[in-house]
């Protein structure tokens, strides 16, 4: 997640830089300074979003507390992709930025999908049933008591022509 965090952080910076030198050819000072105010705040959230992730990964959070990072962390990157390409001709985005922004966005949703899926399945598959020891395979009771009748009605005082006793 790391290397992952690096990479939106330079896409950022790079956006940024792409605003600012374009805003400055721009001939209205309040739509300069707009663009680089709105960037900035976007950016902000996302980088915020993206070291509390970086910080889950380095205590290994669990995966749902990682699953609802991400989804934070996309929907901030959502933000601000989105403002980048409604305001792409006035802030003058290049369409470089925006398309890798779409990509590296792509990859952070199929992160969080596969993260996501993981901390929904089961934690653990069930335990094993507890074992009948010996005397629940030969059908006996485990301490003492009369011994439980199997379908063939077998017993210990059944003769080859059937239960004395029960005569």
């Amino acid at each position: 997640m790391t290397g992952r965090h690096v990479l939106i952080l330079a896409f950022a910076l790079l956006a940024f830089a792409g605003v600012r030198h374009v805003a400055a050819q721009q001939s209205d000072p309040f739509e300069r300074a707009k663009c680089e105010e709105d960037f900035i705040s976007l950016r902000g959230a996302v980088e915020t979003r993206g070291k509390a992730l970086e910080g889950s990964g380095k205590r290994k959070a669990s995966a749902p507390e990682v699953c609802k990072l991400l989804r934070d962390f996309t929907t901030a990157e959502a933000r601000m992709i989105k403002y980048l390409q409604d305001r792409q001709t006035a802030c003058g985005v290049p369409d470089q930025i925006v398309k890798q922004a779409k990509e590296s966005h792509t990859k952070a949703i199929a992160m969080r999908n596969q993260v996501c899926q993981a901390a929904a399945g089961p934690a653990a598959p069930p335990p094993p049933p507890p074992s009948q020891g010996l005397s629940g395979v030969l059908g006996t009771p485990g301490m003492g008591g009369a011994p439980a009748e199997s379908a063939g009605g077998s017993g210990v005082f059944d003769t080859l022509t059937g239960n004395v006793l029960k005569r």
